[in-house]
Order: C-alpha cells, then structure tokens, then sequence
C-alpha cells in the first residue's frame, strides 16, 4: 500500500510539474499547427511535422493567415510569422530586436560545430556583398569554361537514353562550378577535392541535427565528439593552406603589380584577412562555409528544376528557342544570361512549386517584443517565416496549384517590369533567398551558375521520364532518362560574342 501511495504521489507531482511547464509556458497563447502543445504530447506534433513538415506549414497558413503559429520542432518552438504585414514587420526590425546571426546559428549550429569566431565575426558574408556580387560579369568567363566539362563528365549518356540518377550528378556539377569560381584551376577539377566539398556539406547538416536533439547546456561538451565536419575541414585544410601560402609569397614579391593575381574567392577573403589583421587560419573554414551554402541549394533547386523539364516536356522546346536566340544575338555572356526570361521564370516556378527551404527570414528574438499582429515573444524565442504557403497563395499567384513555367516571363513581356519577376527578386509574397537587408547575397551568383546550367543541359540533352503525368511528384533521389543530343547547338553554344566561335 505503501508502495502505491508514493506511486501515487510521483505520478501526481510529474503531472504538476508537467501542468506547471505548460502554464507558464510564454509561448502558451501562440496557436499551435500539427499537433498538442501540451508537454510530452507535444512530441507528437513534432513527429507529425518530421514526417510532413508541408502539411503542417500549409495548415497554420490557412488557420492563422495573417498572424502567428507554432510549430514543433524535435528540441524547441519555432514560431512562425504568416502574411505579408507580418514579413514585412520582420523586415523591418533592427539587429538587436531579432537576430540573424542567432538564427541562423541555432539552425545551423554554428558556434559548437565551427567555433565561436566563425559564427561571430562573419566578414565572409560582407566578401560575398562587395566582391562577388560586383565581380560577376568577370569571373562569368570562368564558369563558362568549366561548365561543358562538369556536365559531360557527370551526365553520363552518349549511348541513346540513359537513366541517370540526377541528384548526385547534379551535387557534383555545382560542386566543380562553384568551385571554379571560390578556388580556381586546377583544385576545381580534383575529383577527391569536390568530393570534400560535397561531403563537407552533408556532414554540417548531420551534426547540426545531432546537435539540437541534446539539451542545450550539454551540446558545447557533445560538440567535441562530433567528428563528421571537424575531419572534413582538417582535409580541407591540406588543400586550402599550401594555396594560401604560394599566394601570400606571390603578393609579397609582386605586390601590386602582380598581373597573374587570382580573380577568385579564396583571394578575397586573403585579402579581406589583411584588412582585418585576420589570421590565415580564417580562411578555409569560411571558404567551406560558402561551399556549403552554395552546393546545398542550388543542388536542389537544379534537380526540383530538372525533374519539372521532364515532366513537362512541352516546355523544353520555348526555352531551347530563347537560349539559342539569345546567344547567336549576344553570344554567351552575362548580359545574354540576363536576357533569358523564359529560363529565369521556369527556375522561379520550379522554386515557387516546390521550394527549397522550409523557413525563411530565421531569427532568435533578443528581447520581449510585440509583433505587429500583437502577438507577444519572450526574448530567446526562434522565429521565422514559411516561404512555401505563401508560393502557392491563390491571392498571390493566379492558378498557384498549376506549374506555369513562363508565368513571371510572361508579366515581363505584358508590363516591361522587369526587376520584381526576376528569380533573384525578394518581396513578403516572394521568399525563397529571404527578404530585406539580409536577403541571401550570394543569390545573384547562384541564380546566374543556375540559369547557365539549365541553358547549357536544355541545348545539349533531352530529359524525359518514365511516366510523364506522375513526374513532377518525383523525389530528388529519382533516376530521369538523359539523351545527349545529336545537333549543332554545341557548334555556337560558347562563344563569348556574337560570330566568335572562341569558346
């Protein structure tokens, strides 16, 4: 009996303590989408949103449109913000109300994986601003060059229809791009460097989703047992030093007069590095920083892109008519990538359908605060949008249930507007590089290596699928059917001017 009764009693005082958890819970009043709010049953709205996160998103949209949910995230509440006005009032707040950097670190983990430096000081975003942004119309050239051979060295298919399977193919393709431009010839075309680099990207996502599974007061001592990114950055390390070492003898025997000076982001951050009496060690992770944003995104934006043309092949034909107009009229150049409006909306309308990132605008809230929908947070609280609800808004986008590939082309075309149907646009209704000041910088170089990619894949292959009506419900882990074409496309497709056949 004895027993019973302090049986009793613990279930009892767990209960209370559990009520207790929930009551004060100051995030208790947001409306909760895909599940119980209630403590330990909470867990199972986490697992609902694991396993259908879409679902769950697309459920607080249309319930709470206008205002703020929650949902439940496997280690803590991730409020989310819905309608433009509520964007927009995220757009607006000043570093000290909500957080970037805490966002984006308790995302990504930042601190613990790579080290407090890394996650504070992020002069490498700053690079990518006033360097690579400017740059792009010089080191366009580059990319160029090395993308007939990425493609053909990944897209394995001279023998009539191949089944390829595209997303490992495609990993590797902006893997050996990207790297073209942040580290040049020849480390670009190392297969174990892109290697490196492709695993360095899988490797920061598993231990950042290790990490936030264990309490937060334990993660700096779990941090130490995570191996995964700490040994691919000790690789990376063995590749990266010995450049910056024959660079940094260069620039001290040359100094300004160095005519064969890299035009590449390696060399930007040594030179942002001098600037800022930073230490050469900054570098390589930094670099792998960027590698990771890089690979990661636009991977599978290219396969989501990819698995559309096949499904839709009606629309291959206007998009390969654009391409070769435009570089038999201005040669394959970024001013001719800029001219490609049809190849510009079929990669926004890939995205729009079926959009990359779960959440948009990450922020951790610095202090209490009052939303403009009167909801109120408590300081430490993560917030975001969901950019995916808003892509398919029917107040937004006329038949958002319908893959229309030259939608934004077309209001191009009606209106003259040019600059808010782009794919590197941002807007509250339009969030898939972010929005306002922090918008994804390194948008315009990865709209740019996109477009060129599937310029070049819809003039040299023809893409198909099994079963044409179900296509565009494929996973990226799907096998497409690849041809390359027999035509004289490749004949003109890299000439750097209009009639020079030098490229």
């Amino acid at each position: 009996m004895d027993r019973l009764a302090v049986a009793c009693a613990c279930m009892t005082l767990l209960a209370a303590q559990l009520f207790a958890k929930w009551y004060y819970n100051p995030l208790r009043h947001v409306p909760t989408a895909g599940g119980p709010s209630i403590p330990l049953l909470s867990y199972l709205a986490a697992y609902r949103f694991a396993r259908h996160p879409e679902d769950v998103l697309q459920e607080g949209y249309d319930k709470f449109h206008g205002s703020t949910f929650k949902v439940a995230l496997p280690h803590r509440w991730m409020v989310v913000v819905s309608g433009p006005d509520g964007v927009e009032d995220m757009r607006r707040r000043a570093d000290n109300d909500l957080s970037i950097k805490d966002g984006f670190n308790e995302i990504l983990q930042t601190e613990h994986i790579m080290g407090r430096d890394v996650n504070e000081n992020r002069w490498h975003v700053d690079v990518i601003k006033s360097s690579l942004t400017p740059n792009l119309p010089s080191i366009f050239p580059e990319l160029l060059d090395e993308l007939p051979l990425a493609v053909q060295d990944n897209l394995l298919c001279e023998d009539g229809w191949t089944a390829v399977n595209v997303f490992p193919a495609v990993l590797n393709i902006v893997a050996r791009l990207s790297s073209r431009v942040f580290v040049g010839l020849p480390l670009c075309r190392s297969l174990p460097y892109i290697r490196l680099a492709i695993r360095f990207t899988a490797a920061r996502l598993k231990d950042a989703n290790t990490l936030k599974l264990i309490p937060s007061v334990l993660r700096p001592i779990a941090a130490r047992f995570l191996n995964n990114t700490r040994s691919a950055l000790l690789e990376a390390n063995a590749y990266i030093e010995p450049m910056i070492r024959a660079r940094r003898a260069d620039m001290e025997r040359f100094g300004d007069d160095w005519q064969d000076r890299p035009n590449d982001l390696l060399q930007w951050f040594m030179d942002e590095a001098s600037m800022k009496n930073m230490s050469d060690e900054a570098i390589p992770p930094r670099l792998f920083l960027i590698n990771f944003a890089s690979i990661h995104t636009s991977s599978m934006s290219m396969v989501n892109a990819l698995h559309h043309l096949a499904a839709y092949p009606e629309y291959t034909a206007p998009l390969r008519t654009e391409v070769e107009q435009v570089i038999t009229s201005d040669g394959w150049t970024k001013a001719a990538i800029d001219k490609m409006w049809k190849v510009d909306s079929f990669l926004r309308e890939s995205q729009r359908s079926r959009t990359v990132a779960r959440f948009a605008l990450n922020r951790v809230a610095m202090r209490d605060l009052t939303l403009v929908d009167g909801t109120s947070i408590p300081k430490g609280t993560l917030i975001a949008t969901a950019p995916s609800p808003a892509h398919r808004d029917q107040k937004y986008y006329h038949k958002a249930d319908i893959f229309d590939p030259f939608r934004f082309s077309s209001i191009r075309e009606e209106t003259g507007v040019s600059a808010a149907q782009a794919f590197t646009h941002t807007s509250a209704k339009w969030l898939a590089f972010g929005h306002g000041k922090h918008a994804c910088p390194g948008r315009f170089f990865a709209a740019d290596e996109l477009k060129a990619l599937l310029a070049y894949i819809v003039l040299n292959y023809d893409i198909k699928v099994d079963d044409p009506p179900n296509g565009a419900q494929g996973v990226v882990t799907d096998k497409l059917l690849v041809r390359k074409r027999k035509t004289d496309s490749q004949d003109f497709a890299f000439r750097s001017s209009p009639g020079d056949p030098s490229l």
